[in-house]
């Protein structure tokens, strides 16, 4: 099976540019490798840095402080030499743990997560700064302890900077995927003026980009590999996935699969000053939640659809607290057992299906968006890619989260029937 990333659109994989990528972070899995992957410029246009029509590494010196209005690209200040493509153009010849590597391994992640989503997307992503920019640059390492994604740059830090073992983002792909999501977003949706900024704006940016990191890693094979061979298609099982931005293995920045609703985080229309960044990032879990929850009842439908797993494991399992964990596992492990590339084309399947309809959806949505309207824009997205096959099981992640579709002409929204049927029933 050929994933989106083997044939981008600038042709197939022989023409394409090698790099090596850590899929998790290295501190987590210590005796696996990086992996070899293709970005879409052909073999010999990548020029020292890395750098290319889209975006560059400049590996700064010193740099001890990130960029913040009006300090702003381009970087001036010292720097390494950009970083050479070996004599067939390509960068997979670099050591891991060196300099030259942490700032391919950036420019690599980058570009990959790029490839990913213009496939989706159908054609070119263009920047929001690029008015004034022409290319986003990149800085691999800055003395801080965080990392973001601005107006013509990403730059990264490090994950507890004061410990012996401090983590550099640049070799996390899940936040240099979140931090591209952020540009991603930027760009679709437009800036709303500093007066006009709402946290549910907020709340989506934090969401989108961690849909964009959680399909883009699924473009690894080890990663879907590893994922049912350790959950056996059982996927709500705390794994790879759903653990964006690892830092250790019992602590990551986000889960995707978690029980939160907008009841449970801070109010939606909460002044955007009174909110601390880590509640910010909270707001948007419900809907990252309703995407994965959607993610995974697909999946299930289709292993359902296929004969791979009986129609009786699959109501088990959304049977939630009341579900008996280990009768639901034993049936997925019986099910799974002998058939891992059955189960895996279903997984490649709707990560696919995911990625298109999150692309269509967010093209649809505005700086003065809210979740309702993200809620219409994925439905619509859906009878539009599927004649809406997807819309009950979208639906049910979305009512349970908490997020309303909106009003239309004065009707009711949908929860709104649906709960009026349901007490004219009773």
């Amino acid at each position: 099976m050929i994933s989106a990333i083997d044939y981008g659109r600038r042709g197939p994989r022989a023409r394409m540019t090698r790099f090596r990528l850590y899929p998790q972070a290295p501190i987590l899995a210590p005796s696996q490798p990086p992996e070899t992957v293709w970005v879409s410029p052909p073999a010999g246009s990548i020029k020292p840095g890395p750098a290319d029509d889209r975006m560059y590494v400049i590996d700064a010196i010193g740099k001890d402080r990130p960029y913040d209005f009006p300090y702003l690209p381009p970087y001036r200040g010292p720097h390494h030499a950009p970083v050479e493509p070996g004599p067939d153009g390509h960068f997979d010849y670099l050591e891991p743990g060196s300099r030259e590597f942490m700032a391919a391994h950036v420019y690599g992640t980058l570009r990959f997560v790029l490839d990913v989503w213009e496939k989706y997307f159908g054609g070119e992503i263009p920047w929001h700064f690029a008015d004034d920019y022409r290319r986003l640059e990149i800085i691999p390492i800055v003395e801080w302890n965080n990392a973001h994604s601005g107006y013509g740059f990403i730059e990264t830090g490090y994950a507890r900077p004061e410990a012996p073992d401090r983590q550099p983002f640049s070799l996390n792909f899940d936040v240099l995927a979140h931090e591209l999501g952020h540009a991603f977003i930027y760009s679709l949706l437009g800036t709303p003026p500093p007066d006009r900024v709402s946290a549910e704006y907020i709340a989506f940016h934090e969401s989108a980009a961690d849909c964009v990191a959680m399909i883009a890693a699924l473009h690894f094979d080890s990663v879907v590999d590893r994922l049912l061979r350790d959950t056996h298609g059982n996927i709500y099982l705390p794994n790879e996935l759903n653990r964006i931005g690892e830092l250790s293995q019992t602590t990551q920045i986000r889960l995707a699969s978690h029980s939160l609703t907008l009841d449970d985080v801070p109010d939606l229309r909460t002044p955007v000053g009174a909110l601390s960044q880590p509640q910010r990032h909270a707001m948007g879990l419900p809907l990252t939640g309703a995407v994965f929850d959607a993610l995974v009842e697909v999946f299930q439908e289709i292993l359902v659809e296929e004969g791979l797993v009986s129609r009786e494991l699959d109501d088990l399992s959304r049977q939630e607290e009341d579900a008996p964990a280990e009768e639901v596992q034993a049936g997925f492990d019986r099910a799974y057992a002998g058939r891992h590339d059955e189960f895996k084309a279903a997984l490649l399947d709707v990560r696919d299906y995911v990625g298109r309809y999150l692309a269509r959806a967010w093209r649809r949505l505005g700086w003065d968006l809210t979740f309702s309207d993200a809620a219409a824009a994925m439905l619509s997205a859906d009878r539009e890619l599927t004649g809406g096959v997807g819309r009950n099981i979208l639906l049910e992640s979305l009512l349970w989260r908490g997020i309303q579709l909106p009003f239309r002409r004065g009707r009711r929204s949908y929860s709104e029937r649906m709960a009026a049927a349901r007490a004219r029933r009773s």
